[in-house]
């Protein structure tokens, strides 16, 4: 067959799958928008459950074997007051996580919801926009010294700034792991000591 005649038969054949295309386009997205809703009706009822069990998520941050080693104790009395979180995934016009971290009153800061934001590609998690925390005043000092004293990786600088190295990787453990299975962190014992320096080798990287 002569290079024209291929190039037309090819025509032909590529004119025979552009429907084959679209047919599967479409398919893939009413598979996909069947399970973004089992899955939202799910997260819906977890979410009911977990709001009636005091402290959930606090407790599984800090069981957490990598979060444990930068939680302090005032950290810890902080996320005491947190009432839920939730993470949304979008993918289009581009890829980004979205955590949402909700209080209750607290003595810290005004802010009823802290929205950290996180672009995805290949090379990971790059922070994109964090809410300003709206300190009360009689905290907003020592907050700011906390910032500024202290450039360790740490929940509460992940918490309050998230441009800092280490904020990437915190991320990615509350949208990869903590989110997908919180019950298996909020049920596991804590061991002294345990996971401490290894988990503060692998946030420093």
């Amino acid at each position: 067959m002569k290079p024209a005649e291929r190039a037309k038969s090819l025509e032909v054949l590529q004119l025979e799958l552009e429907p084959v295309n679209n047919q599967a386009r479409r398919a893939f997205a009413r598979l996909r928008q069947n399970l973004v809703q089992r899955r939202r009706t799910h997260l819906g009822h977890r979410r009911a459950i977990i709001q009636g069990i005091p402290g959930f998520w606090a407790k599984a941050i800090v069981n957490h074997p990598e979060m444990l080693a930068m939680i302090s104790d005032e950290d810890e009395d902080l996320l005491s007051y947190m009432i839920d979180l939730e993470v949304e995934e979008i993918r289009h016009p581009i890829h980004c996580c979205k955590i949402m971290l909700f209080f209750r009153n607290n003595p810290y800061f005004r802010n009823k919801v802290i929205i950290k934001e996180y672009l995805i590609n290949v090379t990971g998690y790059r922070a994109s926009h964090s809410t300003p925390v709206q300190w009360y005043q009689d905290y907003e000092h020592e907050a700011y010294s906390r910032r500024h004293h202290n450039s360790s990786v740490n929940f509460f600088n992940w918490f309050s700034d998230h441009n800092f190295a280490g904020s990437n990787r915190i991320a990615e453990i509350i949208c990869k792991d903590l989110w997908l299975n919180p019950l298996r962190y909020h049920m596991r014992m804590q061991v002294p000591g345990q996971g401490t320096e290894r988990a503060g080798e692998q946030l420093r990287k």
